[in-house]
């Protein structure tokens, strides 16, 4: 997985509502259109309850679950990710970076949550590095636990092909206002990556206005797709938001407790 997010990082915060930022945030922040499901499946978990965030970006939802009492640990791909949520997580989150295959090594676990939303499985790049992805992630989840995951629905991209998709609305942080546009363009195949520019455009203090790009590439895959990635990771799904008509989806799996299933 490249680190696309090795300039985004700083810039992240923009895409997220105040309250999903700040302390004491709000769980499944990061995945508005999720938040429901992820809670209904937070709320099964006892006081106190091992989680791991190993998509954490910019640690939004890892503040949100240390500050509902339960032990995490938060890990992203990116240092850069990782260097920004230092500054949000409270000091008993334990902060590391790690890819997920890696995962097994680089925590301590086992987890009776694991999270991986953001739509950030698609940056794996292929389905062998999605399924070694998703191994990581089960072996580091307890025998009850859940792994939820989340999606853009790739294919409502696809097909809807909006080209500039603007932000909910401006928001302003220390005198600056700043509105977020994607720039999409897609392959003719759904198989093909497809290539989003993120332009954070920005009103100084004193009137001026500038503005940050970034290019992250994506490769789609449906919502099929990723169930039998799970399944060949050793997971059965319990759980889906997935409507055709929803531009995002999460996936809900436990891993399944059968002899022979090894990392």
């Amino acid at each position: 997985m490249s680190d696309y997010y090795r300039d985004l990082a700083v810039d992240y915060h923009w895409i997220l509502a105040d309250e999903v930022v700040n302390a004491p945030g709000v769980i499944g922040g990061t995945s508005v259109s999720r938040r429901e499901f992820i809670q209904a499946v937070v709320d099964t978990l006892p006081p106190g309850a091992p989680v791991l965030d190993c998509a954490c970006g910019i640690g939004a939802d890892a503040m949100a679950l240390a500050h509902a009492g339960f032990r995490v640990t938060a890990t992203d791909g990116s240092p850069q990710m990782v260097a920004e949520a230092r500054r949000r997580v409270p000091a008993g989150v334990e902060l590391l970076t790690s890819r997920w295959e890696d995962l097994p090594a680089a925590v301590t676990g086992p987890y009776e949550l694991v999270l991986c939303l953001g739509n950030s499985l698609v940056h794996t790049g292929s389905r062998e590095a999605m399924v070694a992805a998703l191994s990581g992630m089960r072996q580091v989840l307890s025998p009850t636990g859940t792994l939820i995951v989340d999606s853009r629905n790739w294919e409502l991209l696809y097909r809807e092909r909006r080209r500039i998709v603007v932000g909910d609305r401006v928001r302003e942080r220390d005198g600056v206002r700043s509105t977020c546009v994607y720039v999409w363009t897609f392959p003719e195949s759904f198989g093909e990556p497809c290539l989003a520019e993120i332009l954070f455009i920005q009103e100084h203090p004193d009137g001026t206005l500038s503005h940050h790009r970034h290019t992250i590439d994506f490769l789609p895959f449906t919502p099929a797709d990723l169930e039998e990635r799970l399944a060949e990771a050793g997971f059965t799904v319990v759980g889906s938001s997935y409507r055709p008509e929803n531009p995002q989806y999460a996936i809900a799996a436990k891993a399944i407790a059968a002899q022979g299933i090894r990392g």
